[in-house]
């Protein structure tokens, strides 16, 4: 009896330790992911320095490799995915962002349409309205092609160098690796409606986040 009940708290004890990933937080064997997500265009701007418009959210990220083989990282590793509408779109490099080119969007040879629409933001669309391609990210909507035009005559745009001194770099390491990353999201969203996905080098893992507390009132 003695022995059957010192299995049984021994089980308990296991199971209790096998606890859920905090929110913002997501590792293996090979890498440990903690992040932090900013919806509010307000709190992006205190961050960044520089205001970065509408339709974007920013997240903190800090990869740390586990093993002493060199990790590589990189920008499309990170896809964000909104639970609430099923938005979804990888990690935006800072040239698609606030680069010279614009990305230009025409209906395919044939899909019905003009000459099309140029615009500098994320395009929406994809399977079912949503997914998302920007500059360099396809759309995943065969009725559409898209690519980017340079414009020479385009002067730099100061917010470029913000971006590119604050993204997460890529790059290959051993020791932790910290920046930001930039993903459009349209629409009202909370925390708690995002989730980061992982696949890379190191496998495939999810952060998942949850809302702020609120403060009490006085």
């Amino acid at each position: 009896m003695k022995y059957f009940l010192v299995l049984t708290l021994a089980a308990a004890t296991a199971f209790c330790g096998e606890r859920k990933p905090l929110p913002g937080q997501a590792g293996n064997d090979d890498v440990e992911l903690v992040a932090s997500i900013i919806v509010n265009r307000d709190e992006i701007k205190d961050v960044l320095g520089a205001d970065l418009g509408a339709g974007y959210v920013v997240a903190r990220m800090k990869v740390t490799p586990k093993t002493d083989k060199p990790l590589a990282i990189s920008l499309d590793d990170f896809t964000i995915i909104s639970s609430k509408d099923g938005q979804r779109s990888v990690a935006l490099e800072p040239g698609e962002i606030a680069g010279k080119g614009a990305l230009v969007v025409r209906p395919a040879a044939n899909q019905p349409g003009g000459a099309g629409t140029a615009t500098n933001g994320p395009l929406w669309g994809g399977i079912g309205g949503f997914g998302i391609g920007s500059g360099n990210h396809s759309s995943r909507d065969p009725g559409v092609d898209t690519k980017v035009e340079s414009g020479k005559e385009q002067k730099d745009n100061p917010l470029l160098a913000v971006l590119k001194a604050k993204v997460l770099p890529e790059k290959e390491s051993t020791d932790p690796v910290e920046g930001l990353l930039y993903f459009p999201i349209d629409g009202k969203i909370q925390p708690k409606d995002l989730r980061i996905v992982y696949k890379g080098e190191a496998g495939r893992l999810i952060v998942e986040f949850a809302n702020p507390p609120k403060k009490k009132k006085d």
